[in-house]
């Protein structure tokens, strides 16, 4: 069968929504998640995929069109999640201090619902990757997104800053502080350990808290 062929089937499935479909299309966006966290998305391939599935790489294409439509099915919904609770979290009417523990607190959270998702996207510079690797829609979809999650904790930060509640000198370098901390435990954190994401969360925002907080 043609590719052409096998994506006018992938449509129609997708459009008819079996329960057997759907559910061996996130087996291959769960085992793309786990490849592309241990190698890359540019030393990924689909046939990486398939040899962790234990099947061929043909048979993928039922499924999705392209290891780069694969890494979107990946990454986005879990960073559109990540991003929308940021959002709530500091539009709450809360003191700043409470707002920034909890927004630390639930994006470590939601890396560790989404693990390994959220950590193949932070792994990834959205801004090397060029229009001729990914979707150019979906790449600055993905970059928008960034963008709202640093306006989200950026707002904290200021609110905290004007109320004098936060001793900061330069509001960017403690956005990037924290968005640094947060992020870093792509290196190291997994879930079933010892700690569990709120628990982590809650470590890093004190850390951060007692360097912030104006004495």
């Amino acid at each position: 069968m043609t590719r052409s062929g096998i994506g006018k089937r992938r449509t129609a499935a997708l459009r008819d929504g079996g329960e057997s479909y759907t559910q061996r299309r996130n087996e291959i966006i769960a085992a793309g998640a786990e490849v592309f966290r241990e190698r890359g998305l540019e030393a990924s391939s689909l046939r990486d995929v398939a040899a962790k599935l234990g099947t061929d790489r043909a048979s993928l294409y039922y499924y999705v069109a392209s290891k780069n439509e694969l890494f979107q099915l990946v990454t986005q919904r879990a960073v559109e999640e990540v991003v929308v609770s940021a959002e709530a979290v500091a539009a709450e009417e809360t003191d700043p201090v409470a707002r920034l523990r909890k927004l630390v607190v639930t994006t470590v959270q939601k890396y560790e619902d989404h693990y390994p998702y959220m950590f193949v996207y932070i792994q990834e510079d959205m801004n090397r990757l060029g229009t001729d690797t990914l979707d150019e829609v979906w790449a600055r979809t993905m970059v928008q997104l960034g963008h709202r999650f640093d306006e989200a904790l950026l707002r904290v930060l200021k609110d905290g800053m004007d109320s004098g509640v936060f001793s900061i000198a330069h509001p960017r370098i403690a956005l990037n502080s924290v968005i640094g901390a947060v992020n870093w435990t792509h290196r190291w954190f997994r879930p079933g350990r010892d700690l569990s994401g709120a628990e982590v969360g809650e470590h890093i925002a004190t850390t951060l808290l007692n360097g912030l907080v104006a004495h």
